[in-house]
């Protein structure tokens, strides 16, 4: 019986996604942001941000041709769908899954591909799954073999919700104030160990989550 009402909801939430994106950008744009970002000057960077910021970087990002990696499974439709309704660009699978079935080979060599070409990729360092801030590797590794830099990114607002969720998805109100915070850029070398940078990773993004709206960082 629960999967039979999983499914109806699923279906349902495939058959909204025209009105879900709609009410997401509708959202944006009552967001009165506080900083600018000028996402056509990157080349080739990777955006890394916890889970729980998702949606404030989807808002912020919009119509920039983002990469954004989505899950092959479970709700990974409704996500793809939505976010290429808010103009980012998507490749199925994941970075942490070295398992040919879960799409993490593939998904892997298209990213190393997108970065190589310029293209600016958007990726949770703590997802698909979790555990909640707490970096994984493959992000590291993808940055190694490209030589792409990483900007440890986070969004904050004035006001907002905090979900009891695993990743504490954060929403916004709307016509609240939303600022972009942008953390030490990080290098990865050949010969660097892909844990320390990991470890360095975390720690600024666990710093960046811990400033408040208010405060300037």
């Amino acid at each position: 019986m629960k999967g039979i009402w999983r499914k109806l909801r699923r279906e349902l939430a495939l058959a909204l996604l025209p009105l879900i994106a709609f009410v997401i950008r509708l959202l944006g744009r009552t967001i009165r942001w506080e900083t600018r970002y000028d996402f056509e000057r990157d080349r080739g960077k990777i955006y890394a941000l916890w889970h729980g910021n998702t949606l404030g970087l989807a808002l912020f990002g919009m119509d920039r041709g983002i990469v954004v990696i989505v899950s092959r499974f479970r709700d990974g439709d409704i996500a793809d769908g939505i976010l290429k309704r808010l103009g980012y660009e998507t490749v199925r699978g994941s970075t942490e899954e070295g398992k040919e079935e879960k799409g993490g080979r593939v998904a892997l060599l298209k990213l190393i591909e997108l970065l190589k070409e310029g293209k600016n990729v958007a990726i949770t360092v703590d997802g698909p799954k979790g555990p909640a801030y707490k970096a994984k590797e493959g992000v590291i590794f993808l940055a190694q073999k490209t030589g792409a830099t990483i900007l440890p990114t986070c969004v904050k607002f004035e006001r907002s919700i905090q979900l009891r969720t695993w990743d504490r998805l954060v929403i916004p109100y709307p016509f609240t104030k939303g600022r972009l915070l942008m953390g030490k850029p990080i290098e990865v070398k050949p010969e660097d160990s892909l844990e320390e940078k990991r470890k360095e990773l975390e720690e600024e993004l666990l710093r960046l989550e811990r400033i408040s709206f208010g405060n300037p960082g």
